[in-house]
């Protein structure tokens, strides 16, 4: 009500905030919040902003109580009166505004937090969820070398897989075998490597 006064008086006089505030003796950001409901101003700047507009008072409360030619101390207190019923409606509505900000804040705070523990559900449920129709085949390698025989196991799956390996004598230059994902192409890696030390391979039946 006021707020909305102000402005339409203000727009009459063809003013900015600025050249308001200015002529009021205050900063752009106080009319401003007077213009938008968020604070009012007191009693005695009311009077200064009736006389600069040439209004009454009431007119800028919004009042159809004409007010007298000057300002008498029943008139100031019915002022007073209505300001302090504008600063209660303005710190209700504050109440409000902040309630109401920290519901949607909850509220989101709920959903974020529902969200994530869906998606570690979900990230769980296939971490550990078992493969179906898991078919694993196993290959035996036997190599002989001076008279000795030593074995070795290679464990795939139906996507050929490499899921385990290993065998006797294990060194480490045979460690570097872990590393490979595709069965054929580790068999045929490590058949080339252990010729080229001098062994014999065969691939056996499991």
């Amino acid at each position: 009500m006021l707020g909305e006064n102000l402005k339409i008086l203000r727009k009459q006089k063809g003013l900015s905030q600025e050249t308001l505030a200015q002529q009021l003796n205050v900063v752009r950001q106080t009319v401003s919040k007077w213009e938008k409901g968020l604070s009012v101003p007191d009693a005695e700047m009311l009077n200064t902003i009736s006389e600069l507009f040439e209004v009454p008072v009431s007119t800028l409360l919004g009042s159809t109580v004409e007010e007298p030619e000057k300002t008498s101390d029943s008139a100031m207190e019915e002022i007073a009166k209505q300001l302090a019923i504008l600063n209660e409606q303005l710190a209700t509505r504050s109440v409000r505004r902040r309630k109401t900000a920290k519901k949607v804040l909850t509220g989101i705070v709920i959903a974020i937090a529902a969200v994530i523990v869906l998606l570690v559900t979900v990230m769980l449920i296939y971490a550990y969820k078992p493969e179906k129709d898991l078919v694993l085949t196993t290959k035996n390698i036997e190599c002989v070398m001076d008279g000795e025989v030593y074995h070795y196991y290679i464990t795939y799956d139906q996507k050929n897989r490499v899921r385990s390996f290993g065998g006797d004598n294990w060194t480490d230059n045979m460690d570097r075998f872990r590393n490979y994902d595709d069965a054929d192409e580790m068999i045929g890696d490590l058949e080339e490597y252990l010729i080229g030390q001098g062994y014999s391979f065969k691939i056996v039946e499991s």
